[in-house]
Parts: C-alpha cells; sequence; structure tokens
C-alpha cells in the first residue's frame, strides 16, 4: 500500500546513474567522432535494405499508361497492375 523510502532512493539513485553514464558516453562520442567506424549490415539491416530496393524498383517498372487511375480502380483490383 505504501512505498518503502528506499525503493524511491534506490530508483532515483539508479537513474541518475543512467543520465550520468549517457552524458559520458556523449562526452567521448564528441571529443572521438573521427574514430567512430560504422558497423558492417548486419541480417535483419540487408533484409531491410533489399525489401526496400525491390519495392522501389517494382514500383518503376510498372509503366505510367497501364497504370489505373484511383477513380477508376475497384477496391478488389491492384492500382499499379492491370
Amino acid at each position: 500500500m505504501y512505498e518503502h523510502p528506499y525503493l524511491a532512493y534506490r530508483t532515483s539513485e539508479f537513474d541518475q546513474e543512467q543520465m550520468e553514464r549517457a552524458l559520458e558516453r556523449r562526452r567521448i562520442i564528441a571529443e572521438r567522432s573521427d574514430q567512430i567506424v560504422p558497423r558492417p549490415a548486419g541480417p535483419v539491416r540487408r533484409m531491410l535494405e533489399r525489401m526496400l530496393h525491390r519495392g522501389v524498383a517494382r514500383a518503376s517498372a510498372v509503366p505510367a499508361e497501364r497504370a489505373v487511375p484511383v477513380e477508376r480502380a475497384l477496391p478488389c483490383e491492384p492500382l499499379a497492375v492491370r
């Protein structure tokens, strides 16, 4: 029913430590920004890049004269493929 003051103190202390660590990390990053090397793309990033690039390629592959205007398209038919 009532919170013990120790719990609130520990929570505040933990939050303060987290903020101090984040501040120190930002300071180090700002001082050594020339030493930062981007990580190679992992499996998730590579998958997302393939999905995004494929979607762009598909959209540009449909000629404009074959695209169905939005006004004429029925809800059940696709907009760009006919």
